[in-house]
């Protein structure tokens, strides 16, 4: 296994590390744990690009590691009401609508090729950003945040049902 990949595989076993800090009221060492996923999402795709070591499992782990990041932290989030539960609802069926559909695109044709949008990463951003100020927490700034996140969400999820009908031949 490469070292993109076993960097991706740490920001995965620091989910569980981060939901427990969250749940004990542990905001320094979470906040801590968020800022090195964060620069570990970087670094990974940096050392695969850097020295060509692009691989399958990368391609797929790399969206999952954030997904199951993110996800984890807002419903634990919602679930302590530190943010709506709607919050959290729009972001979960955002990435369930992306694994579902590369899922259903992978059974139709064969191709499991992910290839990640600027608009995606952007809402991985600004999730990210949301999920740092949610845990601090900054009130004027988390519901600022908050609907950004909701609507850079929404306008992804659509952008990702677009092109899963273009690579289903649906979009004439």
């Amino acid at each position: 296994m490469n070292l993109p990949n076993k960097i991706t595989i740490l920001r995965i076993l620091l989910v569980p590390l981060i939901v427990i800090g969250l749940i004990e009221h542990q905001t320094a060492l979470v906040y801590v744990l968020m800022a090195l996923c964060m620069a570990t999402d970087f670094l990974d795709g940096l050392i695969a690009r850097r020295t060509g070591q692009h691989t399958k499992l990368g391609a797929f782990l790399d969206p999952m590691a954030d997904k199951l990041l993110l996800i984890s932290v807002f419903m634990t989030l919602a679930f302590m009401r530190s943010i709506p539960m709607w919050t959290f609802i729009i972001v979960f069926s955002r990435d369930l609508l992306i694994v579902l559909g590369w899922f259903v695109i992978f059974l139709l044709t064969g191709s499991s090729h992910i290839e990640p949008r600027p608009l995606g990463k952007a809402t991985t951003a600004v999730q990210m950003a949301t999920a740092m100020v949610c845990i601090i927490p900054l009130p004027q700034a988390t519901q600022v945040l908050l609907w950004i996140t909701v609507a850079i969400t929404a306008v992804s999820a659509i952008d990702y049902v677009i092109i899963g009908e273009k690579r289903l031949g649906m979009w004439n």
